[in-house]
């Protein structure tokens, strides 16, 4: 009988997109081996591209079904014939195709992301060369430290594209609520050529974060401007935008410089628009118009005695929309104002004034 095999399984879910001016290869972390063992002593990655491969390239082999031959019967014979296909698809592709790295141990953990190897491959120089590639192919190997190898990985093809240059941000305007980011597009991509946007991502960090996570809008923006509703007062927040290539809404383009505002709320709420006195004996009553603020703190209510000037009479808000005044004297002239006030200690202007005479 023939030996076990003792390589490890080929990787067969590779995949590549482009990410900017990288070509970005996920799969998952080879943990087998053929014989159906755990694979333990892993020793290195080698990563293969090829550079406008034959259209035939990618192409998988065709399974083989029944003999070839009314002779070739023989046992196995459908396995061989399909493992020979697979051999000389992945002859083919080594013939065109270059080593590009090799992924140590360290390399391969730094790269990891939970259960998938993540590696970046830079396409700036093949897009800046005279003659760019129309398409790259690409595939993995595992080797073990005994130095057998793996079968060549599925073999995934990318049409690389020129990203756009970067934008440049107008303005960071803040406002109650929100923060609205302005920018104009980008002239040329990175060849220096009329730049092709598809869309646009904006970044966000908040100081003293150092990089930007993932983009605060899920699909690319199709305008040139984006209203922030999640930012929270109190921060320094720095954005950045970055051109989508068409079609490629991973293929962003350079960064924009970054421009920053500090988001402090101050931003009064709006004035009661409405309030009631009421004289009941020795008290009055004030009633008025709640008011929508997501942040109100509550109400102050202010009085003057006849002409006198106004003098706050709660000495801290209030968050129902009435108060009963008790410490008013018989046969007096009292008038009422209500400012509403946020957590932030911002108060709104006055409501309208109103008058009570007590009996």
């Amino acid at each position: 009988m023939p030996p076990f095999p003792r390589g490890p399984v080929a990787v067969s879910d590779l995949a590549v997109e482009q990410e900017g001016a990288d070509a970005v290869l996920t799969f998952s972390y080879p943990d087998r081996l053929m014989n159906g063992e755990p694979l333990r002593d892993v020793a290195a990655i080698e990563i293969y591209r090829a550079t406008d491969p034959s259209p035939a390239l990618a192409r998988r082999p065709t399974p083989v079904k029944g003999p070839a031959s009314p002779g070739d019967a023989a046992p196995g014979s459908t396995a061989r014939r399909e493992a020979a296909n697979v051999r000389l698809a992945e002859d083919a592709f080594f013939r065109e195709a270059k080593k590009i790295d090799t992924l140590a141990v360290s390399a391969i953990a730094e790269r990891t992301r939970g259960a998938t190897v993540v590696y970046r491959d830079p396409l700036y120089p093949l897009l800046t060369a005279a003659k760019s590639p129309a398409a790259l192919a690409y595939a993995v190997v595992t080797v073990r430290r005994g130095a057998e190898r793996s079968p060549l990985s599925n073999i995934e093809t990318l049409s690389p594209d020129v990203p756009p240059g970067p934008p440049f941000i107008v303005s960071v305007t803040p406002e109650e609520g929100r923060i609205c980011v302005e920018w104009l597009p980008p002239e040329t991509d990175l060849l220096g050529r009329p730049a092709v946007v598809g869309g646009y991502r904006v970044y966000r960090r908040t100081l003293p974060e150092e990089e930007y996570t993932t983009p605060l809008n899920a699909e690319p923006n199709a305008g040139t401007v984006y209203v922030d509703t999640t930012a929270a007062y109190g921060g320094k927040h720095v954005y950045t935008v970055r051109a989508t290539v068409p079609e490629k809404p991973k293929a962003e383009g350079v960064a924009a410089e970054e421009t920053g505002v500090d988001y402090r709320d101050v931003f009064a709420p709006a004035a009661p628009g409405r309030l009631d006195a009421l004289p009941e004996g020795n008290a009055v009553r004030l009633v008025w118009e709640p008011v929508s603020a997501a942040d109100l703190a509550g109400y102050v209510v202010f009085r003057a005695e006849e002409d006198g000037a106004p003098v706050r009479l709660t000495e801290k808000p209030v968050t129902d929309t009435f108060f009963t005044d008790t410490t008013v004297q018989p046969r007096r002239r009292y008038r009422y104002t209500v400012v509403a006030v946020d957590s932030s200690g911002n108060a709104s202007p006055p409501s309208p004034e109103v008058a009570a005479e007590t009996l």
